[in-house]
């Protein structure tokens, strides 16, 4: 319970931009109204210990923050985020694998984290019972880890972020 307490906390500073919000008035932009209202009723939420329920409502604030133009908020909206799922690709030299995968910047950027892709996979490989075999075209799903936010398809050529855990 301590960790979701903790996720709403880190979504609620996530809404630091109502104070950009402040000063340009909730009655002369809609999405400054609604994200407003949805952050009360998160706080509301909280305080009855349905943290999934005050994550959610927070998370659409911020995502209504991000609405009004030249807010702090847009900018986060604007960069991309980590990508949630991966295609495997054929790479004559170096094929896809796991720990190549995991290793990747926007993915976690460390080999070791491998299993992880493993194990949210396996139902869905061709040959689940070996980890060393994912074939060309297999999507895979990347887990989030920390409570990163995670959003799409992998594309090639896209400038993603590199994925930074919360304690680095």
């Amino acid at each position: 319970m301590r960790a979701k307490a903790l996720i709403f906390a880190i979504a609620v500073s996530l809404l630091a931009p109502f104070t950009f919000a402040e000063t340009v008035g909730t009655s002369s932009n809609p999405h400054l109204a609604k994200a407003m209202e949805l952050r009360s009723q998160a706080k509301s939420v909280y305080d009855t210990g349905d943290y999934d329920a005050a994550t959610s409502l927070a998370r659409q604030a911020k995502a209504e923050l991000a609405l009004i133009a030249g807010s702090p908020a847009q900018a986060v909206a604007d960069a991309l985020p980590l990508p949630a799922s991966y295609t495997v690709r054929l790479i004559p030299d170096d094929r896809d694998c796991l720990s190549k995968i995991a290793g990747y910047p926007f993915v976690y950027g460390d080999r070791s984290q491998w299993p992880l892709i493993y194990r949210a996979n396996k139902a869905t490989l061709k040959h689940p019972e070996n980890a060393d075999i994912i074939l060309q075209g297999e999507v895979l799903v990347i887990p989030s880890i920390a409570g990163e936010t995670r959003a799409g398809a992998w594309e090639e050529g896209k400038d993603y972020p590199s994925y930074t855990p919360a304690s680095k």
